[in-house]
């Protein structure tokens, strides 16, 4: 069944970047403190690039009636691609312990079942497309579909250190299948530890913490970091920081200068609760802002 798509949203011109992603709730358990906030992968990096770039940012999610979709609109992200289907949006739930580890799990509700029919036409023709954190099984459908299509995006594709445990196999898999990857350490070592099996061909961008990352390209590795931040909620953090990137490549930015300030927002993230936090909003008006500048001054 078709899922009924958001009315009134969407133009005839195809977005720059498009994120398939889950769009839903939120819930961090942190000993006796918990929080729930609008989340997901799709959200968060839908967010985050759209501060940057607006209606050039388009959405591909299956959500229910209880979606939290206003601030989405609000940064005029483009959501022909959200298609409202009978029952719960995504829920996602992360424990946090005092060690450092964490624990996750999910109720994915509507978004378990990959709906391909519900991504609009006119999305194939995006120059990027990213694949957010979901199990790989998800993600492999999307990159059939996609390939099937004729679509020629440059494809990215976010790891999650739960799946990359629990299926490395299938995660390989999507590595394989895309044009860039984002990981973080531990998800790199789960992947790609064992010094048998061969690192991927794409280039990565691996997450370092929550203030520094590495760019790898041709196996030339690049580092970046900004200042410490203090961390209340790092959930989300990783798909910020993949939102920025996104979004100022599409701006023409060069890699090492888009991952700079990708990380300061994912530093700025974490300062907050959730993925739209007073910290995270301020930083990406001063990124704009520096980005447009940085723009006008190379093409003098």
């Amino acid at each position: 069944m078709r899922g009924a798509q958001v009315p009134g949203e969407g133009s005839p011109i195809s977005p720059d970047l498009v994120v398939i992603g889950h769009v839903g709730v939120s819930i961090v358990h942190a000993g006796v403190v918990s929080w729930t906030s609008a989340g997901g992968s799709g959200y968060a990096v839908a967010a985050s690039a759209a501060a940057l770039i607006g209606d050039r940012m388009g959405l591909v999610a299956a959500v229910g009636k209880d979606a939290e979709l206003e601030p989405l609109r609000r940064l005029n992200v483009d959501l022909e691609g959200v298609a409202e289907v009978p029952g719960s949006s995504a829920k996602l739930r992360v424990r946090e312990f005092s060690d450092g580890a964490r624990s996750f799990s999910a109720d994915l509700g509507v978004a378990a079942t990959v709906r391909t029919e519900t991504f609009p036409e006119r999305y194939l023709k995006a120059a990027r497309i990213h694949l957010g954190t979901a199990p790989p099984d998800q993600q492999l459908a999307w990159l059939e579909y996609l390939h099937e299509s004729g679509c020629r995006a440059q494809l990215s594709a976010d790891m999650f250190e739960h799946y990359a445990t629990s299926y490395p196999t299938a995660s390989r898999e999507v590595c394989d299948g895309v044009d860039l990857i984002f990981m973080n350490q531990a998800e790199y070592d789960a992947l790609y530890g064992d010094a048998q099996l061969p690192v991927p061909k794409a280039p990565l961008v691996v997450k370092r913490g929550p203030a520094a990352a590495r760019l790898i390209v041709d196996g030339h590795p690049q580092e970046v970091e900004t200042t410490a931040p203090q961390v209340v909620d790092p959930t989300g953090g990783g798909e910020v920081l993949a939102g920025v990137f996104l979004a100022l490549r599409a701006e023409g930015l060069p890699e090492r200068e888009a991952l700079r300030y990708a990380v300061r927002a994912s530093a700025s993230c974490v300062e907050d609760y959730g993925v739209t936090g007073e910290h995270l909003t301020a930083e990406l008006k001063a990124i704009a802002a520096e980005a447009i500048r940085d723009r006008e001054c190379d093409t003098d």
